[in-house]
């Protein structure tokens, strides 16, 4: 056992090794590519010298090649050649380039914007492939605002792209949000998203919002500020910000994520593309009541139905937006959201360390079973309450992609009534031990905890826990297990 296990861990390294060499190898030939490629200027290098008698005159300030590429949008009275001046000349920053920053920073690249910022600090994986757009199978374990520069230059080499490898703080938030027309949040947290809102409204910038989780998708615009668009005509207006519309953090268990709940591919596209639309009018200086101020578009992609929802409106004395002496600066966000870790990166400990057993230990433990397994077998026994019980408390949808063999699955979000009196039944029932398990360790300690306290304290040594959960089974005992 000893020796496959190095054996695997020897091919891995060697297969990483091999990616490695395979992805400098295609930068490489991109880069050779690149300089033997020669760049002609439509104007100063013709084949040949033309003699004219008249010049051509360009109405406005786009150069010929900015006619020629943006001509279709152009050729819209709404957008026309001074809405494409605007585009041109307007910075941007999209926060978070995932499932809504990558199609909605594609679209404000070709559209022509003239600088946008990408501010992400993660890195790609593979489970973000199947909505964000930007990256690719290349770029995997790579940083994300990176890999998304990298193909937005390829869109349109024409706009100054600058990545930003970095969390958003207190410290450094300011100075993007202050030098920024727009700011696309294309979070996926709630302390980004107060942090965010409150530095927007300090510093009069636009914020367009997006949100998407499972079939669902959101969008609204906040921190609108008339004063700043010369097309209004009541110049005192203004929209509601983040604060005004969301006084106080929702609760934890209220905020859903990807990772936990999953998402359908296009509906953030569907979200990011609209962001992308809303950015475009906020710089072209459409008026309030043609852009999501003070409303919310849901969309919902499993009957294809758009509504749109009013929302609160501004609150003279809020404490981010508002201009008496009521305001305040900006705060520490996580703690005011209450935000532990990311997920990845969180670990609950609800349970002594005596009933939490390891993944190496867990496979020798089944080994062992397996065997005695087979000796009753041979002896025609056939009391299956002597061996353990592996608890699968992740959601059925989870447990149908992958499971280890034998697992029962009792989901956490439906264990209580008749389905916890199930459970409750069979671990009394069992002579020997009753593991639960998830996905990285959290929820079946929740689980499990739920068990202990209904059980019976003759039947509490029996309830334990997989340390780390499933992704730690991948990791030590079968490599083979999806990580997801």
């Amino acid at each position: 056992m000893e020796r496959i296990d190095t054996l695997e861990e020897e091919i891995a390294e060697l297969r990483n090794t091999l990616l490695a060499k395979e992805k400098e190898l295609i930068r490489l030939k991109k880069k050779w590519a690149d300089s033997q490629r020669k760049h002609i200027d439509p104007v100063n290098d013709l084949p040949f010298k033309m003699n004219f008698n008249h010049s051509t005159k360009l109405r406005g300030k786009l150069p010929k090649w900015a006619i020629e590429r943006y001509s279709r949008q152009i050729l819209l009275p709404e957008i026309g050649i001074q809405g494409q001046e605007r585009i041109c000349a307007s910075r941007v920053a999209v926060v978070g380039v995932g499932g809504l920053g990558c199609p909605a920073a594609a679209y404000l690249a070709a559209a022509g914007i003239g600088d946008i910022v990408l501010v992400d600090h993660d890195r790609v994986a593979v489970s973000n492939l199947h909505r964000q757009i930007l990256h690719t199978e290349e770029d995997l374990d790579t940083n994300k605002s990176m890999s998304a520069t990298e193909s937005l230059r390829k869109i349109n080499s024409r706009i100054n792209i600058t990545p930003y490898h970095r969390t958003l703080t207190t410290e450094n938030v300011m100075g993007l949000v202050a030098r920024c027309n727009v700011v696309l949040d294309c979070s996926d947290n709630v302390a980004t998203r107060y942090l965010l809102g409150d530095a927007c409204a300090l510093a009069k910038t636009v914020l367009v919002s997006g949100s998407a989780l499972k079939m669902e998708g959101q969008l609204t615009v906040y921190s609108y500020r008339a004063e700043n668009n010369k097309n209004e005509k009541d110049l005192s207006y203004r929209g509601p910000c983040y604060r005004c519309v969301f006084p106080t953090p929702p609760p934890l268990e209220a905020v859903g994520s990807c990772s936990a709940n999953g998402v359908a591919g296009p509906v953030p596209g569907m979200i990011g593309c609209l962001q992308a639309m809303e950015a475009l009018k906020v710089v072209m200086g459409y008026p309030y009541e043609k852009l999501m101020v003070g409303r919310m578009l849901i969309f919902d992609a499993e009957d294809m139905s758009f509504r749109t929802v009013k929302l609160r409106p501004r609150n003279p004395e809020c404490r981010s937006c508002s201009t008496t002496d009521n305001f305040m600066e900006l705060m520490d966000y996580d703690n005011f959201c209450s935000e532990q870790k990311r997920e990845e990166e969180f670990e609950l400990k609800l349970l002594p360390d005596e009933q939490r057993i390891s993944a190496q230990d867990l496979a020798i433990f089944l080994n062992q079973h397996q065997r005695q397994m087979g000796y009753e077998k041979r002896k025609k026994r056939k009391d299956k309450n002597t061996h353990p019980l592996l608890v699968d408390v992740r959601s059925a949808e989870e447990y149908k992609m992958c499971s280890i063999d034998g697992s029962v699955n009792y989901p956490i979000n439906e264990l209580s009534g008749e389905k916890l009196e199930s459970l409750l039944e069979m671990v009394r029932a069992r002579n020997n031990d009753v593991i639960f398990m998830c996905r990285r360790g959290n929820d079946s300690q929740i689980a499990a905890t739920t068990v202990i306290d209904a059980v019976g304290a003759q039947h509490i040594g029996k309830v334990k826990e997989l340390r780390g959960g499933l992704h730690e089974w991948a990791r030590h005992v079968d490599h083979y297990f999806p990580v997801y």
